[in-house]
């Protein structure tokens, strides 16, 4: 890891970008971020992106911030106003991949050029399979020119074909100079037209089989940077670094670092031209692993903190009651089901991915066609029971016992291919450059592949208990004692002091808030039981598949008190759905089904409101307990080691669905005006720990920790040197009945008593 402690980093707080929010508006909000005691600004991507992005993760120009946010002026004066305020900002970054369009100048110049462009080197691009794919249509050219959809433009030194509301750069070619002339675009000249080019476009459900570009997951729209070439990294952050320089950025947060052909390289790369300003890197884990030894960052961006707070606050016996009773209309065996949607994925929506994986490998082993079908299924099987979203193999770092585990599962399956051990070997064969150049595309693979089986596919389906359905997290994940809790925290302390704690992110699939609801649920499981056989029975009288109803329950439950619920909650089961891939899909949208289990969400959540299916006492310790989790595990995030990351308009009551309903603008007025009570004793819990924090950063930054557990609560002790906070929290999982207290913080500070570390 880089070094222990950052000078200055008390807590960070991450701001949305676009869907009306703008660097301006984030320089008007400084003074309430100020008073809330966080140190950083932390940004979602600011460089130009694809018209009508949401997100800024599909960069078109990276060494330009985007226009529509202000641009460079806007950001220099967000900057300037921070340092006055004594705050940092830190960037979201997206070295992986850039958006997949004419809009993307770089890529505008290849569809120009072809492999000869100034640009070539900067994407990864098989050539060797043919020119670049476009799958944007909807009906054929000759159609779309019929339509006046599909029109030449441009001069003879930069032709253009419009499509749509996108100009396609041409090659300069006798056909174009003609058009260019006056020549019409007709019928005839379009087919010659489009077959000299060096892209093509074709229907959008065109198989991915034409596809030449490594893609962000299975996201045509993202193409794949190479920064393993060093001249493209400096070409790709050259604003980056200018401005770490500069002084105007005091923290990096890189995304989808296993995206990356060498990330260890990367990394140093990257710190190398930023010098000792904190780094993070995007990455999920599985429980127990750890980042990769050596790596010159200050931890994680905050996923593998989520999962130990749910499991810590989720009772056994609760959470044990909930699956027994959703068992029966639920995926019984987590691991085969994941094995299955994999095995599903390599087949349908990563095709090209797999192809080119398979090729490599043939390659690395000088095999003849005929073992082809072998490696390819040596491949398919392993990569069906690859126990993380990355091995590192192609940084020289072995496979290990786990990887191994999963050579020896494939070899348990029906038809093992003879081609295993040969494919397996090829992850540590590190001195041979064909075998490193297999290593990476499988391990590219490997955690797209983890990423849409399971948190986009599986999530959705094994949802007896949705707080482990959770980035970070696993729905088959078991509650933790405070013994285990604490020793997490301290490991992860141990190597990472200024990981970032997060508890909402703008990928998680529930807010922390929302969360809290079922873990809530899980503290009372006679109800739990109760509310989800009524669900079932309700499901079963609708004709809607009964594991709906636990879902549809859970979601009313923690939607119950929300504005625009009937909304939010209709456009969450639509996406929900479409990501199980059982009733409904992306590609082939039932509306039908989608109309039942939303109708369904909405008739449990009315029968919840109106007491129809608990009763007053029980509807008031559910909420009770709720709230008190709620505050218990903003105070655990705030006081455990690591650096806590507020995400927007969390630090007062914050229920959010999975996106877009988590990215929704937050109502800064609303919040400045105060809101409900709660919202208030949230905002006053959280503004409280955080100045203790600022007061004695270095206690916080360096100290031990330890949980120990008092009447109706723990108390929580942090210790450096010569002083000592003691921070006690009350919740309901060790009160009986439900605690009618909030959480209370507060501190003890001793000096004179030397406490180790």
């Amino acid at each position: 890891m880089h070094h222990k402690t950052v000078p200055g980093l008390v807590a960070t707080y991450r701001v949305q970008l676009r869907e009306g929010v703008d660097l301006d508006a984030v320089r008007a909000r400084i003074p309430w971020l100020r008073d809330l005691g966080i140190s950083h600004i932390y940004l979602s991507p600011l460089f130009s992106a694809a018209s009508g992005s949401t997100h800024g993760y599909d960069v078109t120009d990276p060494n330009q911030v985007d226009p529509l946010l202000g641009g460079d002026e806007a950001f220099r004066a967000l900057s300037d106003a921070a340092r006055e305020a004594g705050l940092g900002i830190i960037l979201d970054i997206v070295p992986n991949h850039m958006a997949f369009t004419p809009q993307n100048p770089y890529l505008a110049d290849i569809m120009r050029h072809g492999s000869e462009s100034r640009y070539a080197a900067l994407f990864d691009i098989d050539w060797q399979r043919g020119p670049l794919h476009f799958p944007v249509l909807d009906a054929t050219p000759a159609d779309l020119l019929a339509a006046g959809q599909l029109a030449f433009s441009g001069g003879a030194d930069d032709p253009l074909l419009r499509i749509y509301d996108k100009a396609f750069p041409l090659r300069v070619t006798a056909l174009t100079d003609q058009l260019a002339s006056g020549k019409d675009l007709d019928q005839a000249t379009l087919e010659p037209l489009l077959s000299e080019q060096h892209w093509r476009v074709g229907h959008w459900r065109e198989s991915g089989d034409k596809i030449v570009h490594r893609r962000f997951f299975n996201i045509t729209d993202l193409i794949g940077v190479r920064q393993e070439d060093p001249e493209v990294f400096e070409l790709t952050h050259r604003w980056i670094v200018a401005q770490v320089r500069a002084g105007r950025v005091q923290g990096l947060r890189v995304d989808h670092i296993d995206g990356l052909a060498r990330p260890l390289a990367y990394l140093r790369q990257l710190r190398e031209a930023a010098g000792f300003i904190p780094i993070w890197v995007e990455k999920i884990v599985k429980e127990g692993e750890c980042l990769p030894h050596g790596w010159p960052v200050e931890g994680m961006s905050g996923y593998e903190f989520m999962a130990p707070v749910t499991q810590f606050l989720t009772p056994a016996v609760g959470v044990a009651a909930l699956r027994r009773a959703a068992g029966r209309h639920l995926p019984s065996d987590y691991a085969a089901e994941v094995r299955s949607v994999r095995r599903t994925m390599l087949s349908t929506v990563f095709v090209p991915e797999l192809d080119r994986v398979t090729d490599t490998a043939m390659e690395a082993l000088a095999g003849n066609q005929t073992e082809a079908p072998a490696v390819r299924a040596a491949i398919i099987q392993l990569a069906m029971h690859w126990p993380v979203y990355r091995s590192y193999s192609a940084d020289a770092v072995p496979p290990g016992s786990r990887c191994a585990q999963a050579l020896e599962g494939a070899r348990g399956d029906p038809l093992p291919s003879e081609m295993l051990g040969p494919v397996f070997s090829l992850l540590s064969a590190s001195d041979d450059a064909l075998a490193r150049a297999f290593a990476v595309r499988f391990e590219q693979l490997t955690g797209a592949l983890t990423a849409k089986s399971e948190e986009d596919t599986v999530f959705f389906r094994a949802v007896a208990y949705l707080p482990f359905c959770e980035v970070g997290g696993e729905p088959d994940l078991l509650p933790i004692d405070r013994q285990t809790f604490v020793a997490r925290m301290c490991a992860r302390a141990a190597a990472t002091p200024c990981a970032l704690n997060g508890l909402s992110t703008h990928d998680t699939k529930r807010s922390a808030d929302a969360r809290a609801a079922i873990i809530a649920l899980a503290h009372l499981p006679w109800l739990g039981e109760r509310l989800y056989d009524a669900a079932a029975q309700w499901a079963e009288d609708r004709r809607v598949a009964v594991g709906w109803g636990t879902y549809a329950v859970q979601c009313a439950l923690m939607m119950l008190h929300q504005d625009e619920a009937e909304a939010r909650i209709g456009e969450h089961i639509a996406k929900a759905m479409r990501e199980a891939k059982t009733e409904s899909s992306h590609e082939q949208p039932d509306l039908d089904a989608e109309a039942s289990v939303t109708q369904l969400t909405h008739s449990l959540m009315t029968a919840l409101r109106e007491n129809e299916l608990w009763s007053q006492g029980e509807r008031r310790a559910f909420l009770r307990i709720w709230e008190d989790l709620i505050l218990a595990q903003a105070a655990l995030q705030i006081t455990a080691p690591g650096v806590p990351d507020i995400y927007q308009g969390t630090e007062m009551v914050a229920v959010a669905l999975t996106d877009p309903d988590n990215r929704r603008p937050v109502d800064w007025e609303g919040m400045a005006a105060g809101s409900s009570p709660f919202d208030a004793r949230k905002l006053a819990l959280t503004r409280d720990l955080l100045a203790r924090r600022r007061a004695d950063a270095e206690l916080f930054a360096m100290g031990s920790y330890r949980l120990e557990e008092i009447e109706g609560g723990w108390r929580v002790h942090r210790a450096w040197q010569n002083r000592e906070v003691t921070i006690d929290i009350s919740v309901p999982a060790l009160a009986s009945p439900p605690l009618s207290d909030a959480v209370e913080a507060h501190s003890n500070i001793t000096e004179g008593a030397s406490h180790g570390q």
